[in-house]
């Protein structure tokens, strides 16, 4: 057992009553795999913006779902990046996929320019189709695709699966929670 001397300074707490505790009973339910109205978060601080392992600029967006169901669901760790890639021939990236589905048009020509067009979407409306994906880091185990995960018996899927790689300490096969993931930005047409 961990001993307070090892801590160093003792800091006073609040209490915690643990019988008259107030449990968390919320349950906000994964939302299904689809095509769903997203909203940009209030404003891309500078917090928002960084680097992958790469090296290529990066932007968290957790955008919250609008409709047509789940509103209020917040998908989060939601990131894009400026990587550059081939599609068709031209020279694209998940940003790029970003700024198409908010409307965003032009040429980008350096990482402010991208800092930029992706600040100015605050609070846009946009769509996206989602999905679900559980991963696994210890083992780099991953399952994609809500129709992949184990049935709940009522025509639905469980919002987990387990990773045959790796065992928990009863010896049972390790759970890993399903998290909502962009699959794809929907293109806003253009006028």
């Amino acid at each position: 057992m961990a001993s307070i001397s090892e801590l160093g300074e003792l800091r006073p707490i609040e209490p915690l009553d643990m019988d008259g505790y107030q449990d968390n009973k919320d349950f906000t339910p994964l939302p299904k795999a689809g095509r769903y109205s997203v909203r940009a978060p209030e404003s891309f601080p500078p917090s928002a913006f960084s680097r992958t392992k790469a090296g290529a600029l990066s932007a968290s967006l957790d955008p919250t779902i609008q409709g047509p169901a789940s509103e209020g669901f917040v998908i989060r760790f939601a990131k894009v990046s400026a990587k550059p890639f081939k599609r068709g021939g031209v020279t694209v990236s998940q940003m790029g996929d970003y700024l198409r589905a908010v409307g965003i048009r032009g040429k980008m020509t350096n990482e402010q320019d991208l800092i930029d067009a992706v600040s100015q979407t605050a609070n846009s409306i946009y769509e996206v189709d989602v999905d679900w994906r559980a991963y696994n880091k210890n083992t780099q185990y991953s399952l994609e695709g809500m129709e992949r995960f184990p049935s709940d018996g009522n025509g639905g899927h469980l919002p987990w699966t387990t990773d045959p790689n790796e065992k928990d300490e009863a010896g049972e096969p390790t759970r890993l929670r399903a998290n909502l993931v962009i699959s794809r930005f929907i293109p806003q047409a253009v006028n």
